[in-house]
């Protein structure tokens, strides 16, 4: 069973405020930019992976510009093992469907001349050539049904599954975040 994660923030909220009086007066009040009122601060971070920053800046105009940024290092780092996974399953995939494929030819007696065939036998047999002399194969009257190919798949099937299991076990340990997401407004205060 999983354990939820601590809602609880890891660090404190820094909170800093810029009131106008605190500011140096400008030379030329015509051209400068307007004075910011109100200019607040505040970050946060969870023991789940989850860090937040908030920045609010206020105009001497009441126009409000809040930005607020969101980085989940949790969310990043099982994306990464998502898709590593999917990726050692796609090659492991592949490797079975040819022994697959393989095993179907032979199994209905198709033709070894034939291209297709050549082609499969070739591609396959470079993956079931270290299990050809564990056992034999019983054949009949042009089928034969390779219990060696049977094997492979079921061994590439155990491997492949072994390595999936070692990369959630790696993946957090090597894994870097990247992205973040940052939602921006303007409003006017009422």
């Amino acid at each position: 069973m999983a354990q939820a994660p601590d809602p609880r923030p890891v660090e404190r909220p820094e909170l800093r405020v810029i009131r106008p009086e605190d500011r140096a007066p400008l030379a030329d009040a015509s051209l400068s930019p307007p004075v910011r009122v109100e200019h607040t601060e505040q970050s946060t971070g969870s023991a789940a992976g989850v860090e937040q920053r908030e920045r609010v800046v206020t105009d001497q105009a009441g126009l409000a510009h809040s930005e607020r940024t969101v980085h989940d290092v949790a969310g990043e780092q099982q994306l990464g093992l998502a898709r590593a996974t999917q990726l050692i399953w796609l090659v492991f995939g592949i490797v079975e469907g040819l022994i697959g494929l393989r095993v179907l030819l032979k199994l209905i007696g198709a033709n070894p001349a034939n291209a297709f065939a050549t082609f499969i036998y070739n591609a396959a047999g470079f993956f079931v050539g270290p299990f050809f002399t564990l056992t034999g194969s019983p054949a009949a009257g042009g089928m034969v049904l390779e219990i060696p190919s049977l094997l492979a798949m079921l061994i590439y099937a155990l491997l492949g599954w072994v390595i999936v299991r070692i990369a959630r076990v790696l993946w957090p340990m090597f894994s870097r975040s990247t992205t973040s997401s940052t939602s921006t407004y303007d409003r006017y205060r009422s």
